[in-house]
This record gives structure tokens, sequence and C-alpha cells, in this order.
């Protein structure tokens, strides 16, 4: 048996398989389609994957065995159970959700019905449209890498829809000029993806689907809210070090909670100014760019102590130190931010905030408030209660877990007497209710602690399991001051990552575990290259876009000027690639083309050749209405008809004869013109 056996009857069940649609448009428009909608195929609700999976089935099968387009009421009940399915699914009808998913069942039912030639450039466009509903799953490079496969095989359906069946090689030649096509558009994408001004928020973004931004932190924390985000290894931000070095240990701040009901801790809404953070000092010691992940909140993660933020999205400074945007991160944002680490944060109090940051709902956790009560009693200076507090938490031999017990009640109670053993978010919470029991105004701040440095480009990834929690306690003498009750029972957390300090493994990500090192390197090579990608591509926004023109010497506020000739740039360069795509199929005959030049010479003088018209007739005609030019075309008539019917002549020989009296004829015509 040959070695191409196995190839040969590998080609033989494909054609098996696929019939005529190997060498149709349909063949790649089909895998377009499967391209657009394999990419967000998990993002569709259960319903609406067997519906999309059962019409490219019927339509696989319909199209192989040749039986014709479906009409009648078969297609109107196939339209309106589509329609019906995702009402089912999604409750609505109106919405970027229910939207997509509404096209991509439809689509199959017009290609089912498709009859001709522009049925199957609609079924394209919606292709199109597909495609581009990828990049509302997603802007990684995958996405683009399948947005733009996928417009490439749209062309290339299309290009086969437009070419002459009786020109030789028809599929070649189809082939031949998707391919130009795509490389006409390189240059046109380039240029408006610099050139178009951008639009500041999500451009897709409807309010019913407001609820697609992605969260790991929440402005809440109760017990075991944090430990569910270790179990996770999806990135949450990440930082590039632009000046400086980052300390150790490293904490990203976020929202703060003041407010305790004795189960669950907020962020309070009575909070006055802090007149003291402008007070600080400003050279920074640190310069850094961080990338945010999509997410339902408005707070940006940063450097702890970080004094100056600006980037795609307004942010303002609250008077707890932390930074926040006027509206939830729904798409992934570029920040740049200053910070000065390890100084108190100071802010003056009053009476009544003082009074707020120590209160305790009564009844709960009653024995860790009475320690704290009996700490205030002993030691009057706060200094001294705080450093007898630490000894304390220091001295139960507390177990740092991902999996403690559940917490219904009293959990600060649970964690230090009975349990001893809880995640940062129970060891915050017990300290934080035995510090305001002790007289100390304390509050818990949420955010990230560590994070992993990228070999591959330098960069820091945070990820969800880094999330954290820690408290902060005020002193008159120095401002809030920063206190991580999860070093008491780990002290090594701080300075080391989650899945080396932590001695179980249930739970954690794999790629989070010692053993499975030899696999973060290929992941960390992966993630530089789309963090490359989120930065100088999906990144570039409306500032980044102002720095570009300023460098280029262009105005910004010219803005709209550019926008306009941009825009009748890509009208002008896409009516030309529609002229050429549509354009009438030039032959590769030499012979051919110099005889389509003498006919469209002549058919700008009024004398077009009839269909049914053959070259001599033809020729005969033209001679009686230029009898003075008649000697130019018979020159150029012989050749052709001898090549061509004689067999006595060979073509380039022919070919370069019509040339010359082609050019002949053309400087008589317009001597004659001008005399």
């Amino acid at each position: 048996m040959s070695e191409s056996a196995p190839i040969a009857r590998l080609l033989r069940g494909l054609n098996r398989l696929t019939g005529r649609l190997a060498g149709t448009a349909a063949a790649p428009l089909a895998l377009a389609l499967v391209l657009a909608l394999g990419s967000q195929f998990v993002e569709f609700p259960l319903g609406i994957q067997a519906g999309v999976a059962l019409l490219a089935f019927v339509w696989f099968l319909r199209r192989r065995r040749e039986l014709g387009a479906l009409g009648g009421w078969r297609l109107w009940l196939t339209g309106l159970a589509c329609a019906l399915v995702v009402r089912w699914q999604y409750g609505y009808w109106f919405g970027q959700e229910p939207g997509v998913a509404l096209v991509a069942l439809l689509v199959w039912v017009k290609w089912l019905e498709a009859r001709t030639e522009r049925d199957e450039r609609t079924v394209a466009v919606l292709t199109l449209f597909l495609l581009t509903a990828v990049f509302l799953r997603g802007q990684t490079p995958l996405h683009a890498l399948v947005a733009f496969s996928g417009a490439g095989l749209v062309l290339l359906a299309c290009a086969r829809l437009t070419v002459s069946p009786i020109l030789p090689t028809p599929l070649a030649l189809a082939d031949r000029d998707a391919g130009r096509a795509m490389l006409w558009a390189l240059p046109l994408a380039v240029l408006l993806f610099v050139l178009v001004p951008r639009v500041p928020g999500p451009l897709w973004g409807l309010p019913a689907d407001a609820r697609a931004g992605r969260t790991g932190m929440s402005e809440t924390m109760e017990a075991g809210s944090i430990a569910s985000l270790a179990r996770s290894d999806e990135i949450a931000f990440v930082v590039e070090v632009l000046e400086g070095r980052l300390p150790t240990p490293r904490y990203w701040r976020g929202p703060v909670l003041e407010v305790y009901d004795g189960r669950s801790w907020k962020p309070s809404s009575w909070r006055a100014a802090n007149p003291m953070l402008d007070a600080l000092p400003q050279p920074a010691q640190v310069r850094y760019r961080s990338l945010q992940e999509p997410s339902d909140l408005t707070w940006v993660f940063t450097l702890e102590r970080t004094h100056a933020l600006r980037g795609a999205a307004d942010v303002e400074r609250m008077p707890t130190g932390s930074w926040r945007t006027r509206r939830p991160l729904l798409q992934r944002t570029l920040f740049e931010g200053e910070a000065r680490s390890g100084e108190p944060l100071p802010e003056p109090l009053s009476p009544l905030s003082i009074r707020a940051l120590t209160s305790l709902p009564p009844g709960v956790n009653p024995r860790t408030r009475e320690i704290g009560e009996a700490l205030s009693n002993r030691y009057p200076r706060p200094e001294d209660r705080l450093a007898a507090i630490i000894d304390f938490f220091r001295e139960r031999g507390l177990r740092y877990t991902l999996t403690p017990p559940p917490m219904e009640r009293d959990s600060a109670d649970q964690v230090l007497f009975e349990v001893r053993a809880g995640f940062c978010e129970h060891f915050a919470d017990a300290f934080a209710v035995m510090a305001r029991a002790a007289g100390i105004p304390t509050r818990i701040v949420l955010g990230y602690l560590g994070g992993e440095r990228n070999p591959a480009n330098g960069t820091w990834v945070i990820r969800q399991a880094d999330a954290h929690s820690w408290v902060e306690v005020w002193l008159a003498r120095r401002g809030w001051v920063r206190v991580d009750p999860t070093t008491f029972a780990q002290p090594e957390r701080a300075e080391r990552p989650l899945g080396e300090v932590l001695g179980e493994r249930e739970g954690l990500p794999l790629l989070l575990r010692p053993e499975w090192r030899w696999a973060w390197r290929l992941r960390a090579q992966l993630e530089a290259w789309e963090y490359g990608w989120n930065v100088w591509v999906a990144g570039f926004d409306a500032e980044r876009q102002r720095r570009l023109w300023q460098n280029l010497g262009w105005r910004p506020d010219r803005a709209l000027g550019w926008a306009l000739a941009a825009t009748g740039m890509a009208l002008a360069l896409a009516a030309l690639l529609a002229w050429w795509l549509q354009r009438p199929p030039t032959s590769r005959d030499p012979l051919e083309r110099q005889w389509h030049r003498f006919c469209r010479l002549m058919a700008r003088r009024g004398l077009a050749r009839a269909p049914a018209e053959g070259p001599l007739d033809y020729g005969r005609r033209l001679m009686r209405h230029f009898p003075q030019a008649s000697g130019e075309i018979e020159a150029l008539l012989r050749p052709y008809l001898q090549a061509r019917y004689g067999g006595g002549l060979a073509t380039e020989e022919a070919a370069a004869a019509m040339r010359r009296a082609l050019r002949q004829l053309r400087r008589r015509l317009r001597q004659e013109k001008s005399a």
C-alpha cells in the first residue's frame, strides 16, 4: 500500500461528506459563519445553541442533497420559532444579547430560503454583522484573528459569486481577486484606525446590557466573600511600571468600608471631604500604567497612596484615599498613576466621625467586644491599645485557610475563640470589631495583595485570586495606618503568592499551584502578547489618539475636519474597491485583452459591438464608418483572425501585432478629431 493511500481515502471521504459545496461560494461563506458563531457559541444560552446547531445541520443536508430553497408556511413557522426561542431564553427582544442571538438564528433561516445570488449576498452581510459582534465578547488578539479570517472568507465568497463560470479556472481567479482586496483593505483599516476620532465609552453599550460587565470584587464584605474569589485565576488588572520600583509588599487599594451592621461591611455615604489629601508630598516614588479589566464597579484599584491618576474614564479621589469613576467600567480601561507608598494617610476626624468609626451594633460578637473594652480600660493611649490587640491576635495561633467552616452569626467570636481559622476577610472583620470596641476608629479596605511578575514583558499581573482585605486604624498623631491581620496567621502572605503560602490545594486554581509552574511560563507569554495588544490596539483611546495627533503636528481641535476627511477617503476607497470587485472579469489571454481594448475604444466612439456580432462583421461595419482608418482596422483584425481561427500565427506574435495596430488606430482617430 502506498503512503498516499490514507490521504486519498481522507479526500474521498471529505468529498462524499460535502458533495458539491467545496467548489462553490457557499463553502467559504459557511466557514466564515462557523467562525463567527463558534467564537461566541458558549456565550449563548442552551436553547440558542441548540437552535443554531439544528438550523446549520438542516441547511447542510438540504444543500448537499440539492433539495432547493425552503418556502411557504414552513419558512414562516421556522422564523416565528426563532423569535419565540429568543424571547424564552432572554425574556426580552431588544438588547445586545438577544439581538445577536436572533441574527445568529435568522441568518440560517435566510440561507435556507435563498434562491438567487442576491440572497447569498444578504447572507454575506449578516455574516459580517456576526463577525463584528465577536468584538462584543472580547477584543483579544484571538477575537481579532477570528474577525479578520471570517471577513476574508466572506470576501472570497463574494468574489466567487461575481466570477464568470465560462472563464478558465474561475475559482482560482476569484481567490486571487479576494486576496488582492484584502491587501487593499489593510492600509485602509490602519488609516481609519488612526484618523477616525474615538468615541468615549463603549460604542455598543445599551442600558439593558449593563449587567454584561464582569466583576470579581464587590463593594461589600462578609464572611466568605473574598475566599470565593481565591478560586479564580482570572486577571483583575495588569500593571506596567513606567518609573521607579513597586514597594514590597504591594497593596492595591479599592473601596473602603466604614459601616458595619453586625454581619457585613459597606462603604459610608456620609464621609466629609479630606483636606489633607492635597497636602501630601507630590514627588512620586512610582509611576505606573494599569489596565483594568471590565467590571460592574466604579472603583479603580490603584497602588496604595496613589495621589495622581488619569485615564480614558473620568476619575475622582474619594476622601478615603481611593479612586473611582463616574460610571461602571464596563470595558477594559487604561490608567496612569503616580504613588508615594509607605506613608500614613492623614485626615482630621471630627468627634462625630470618631463616634461613627468606633460604633458597633449591640449584641453582636460579645466576647470580642469584651476584650476590646478591657484593653481600652487598661491602656489609655490608642497606640498601646493597638499594640495589645496585635499581640492578642499573634498569640491566638490562627490558621490561614481557604475553606473555613460556615459562620452564620458572631463571625469575629467564632474566628478568635472557636474555629481559630479563616481567610483574610475573617481576620480583618475580627480585628476591626475588637479595635472599634477598644475605642480606635477603624475601617476595612478591599483590594488586592501582591501579584506575579510576568517574565515575558516585565508587567505585574494581579488576579482575582490575589483579592485581599486589610484594616486601617486612625491614630491622632499619624492618621490612617495600615494593619494586615492576615500576617498574624501567615506572616509570609504579604510577600509571597497565595499558592505558595496556602498549605491546602483544594479549590486553588491549577496554574497557581507550585506543581503546575511549568505551564505558567506558557501562559505568561500568551498574556504578554495580549497585554501588548490591549495597550496599543484595543487601548488606543481618545487620549492616546490626541497625543499621536499632536506628535504628528495635527491640531486636536480640528478633529471634526479630520473625521470628515477620513470618512470621505474611506467612502472613496470603498467605492473603488466595490467597483473593482464588480467589474466584468478580464481575460488572461493576451490576444483577448487586445481585442477587448479595441472594442472599448470603438464603444467610446459610439460604435459598440452587438452581442451576436462576429469579429469580421464588426470590422466591416467599422471600416464603413471610418473609411480613412480602414487600413489600421484591417491591420488589427488580420492577426486576430489568423491566430484565433486560422491557426497560422502564434498568440504572442498576434497580440504584439494587434498592439501596434491599436496604437496606430488611436493616433489616426486623434488626427481626424483635431482636423
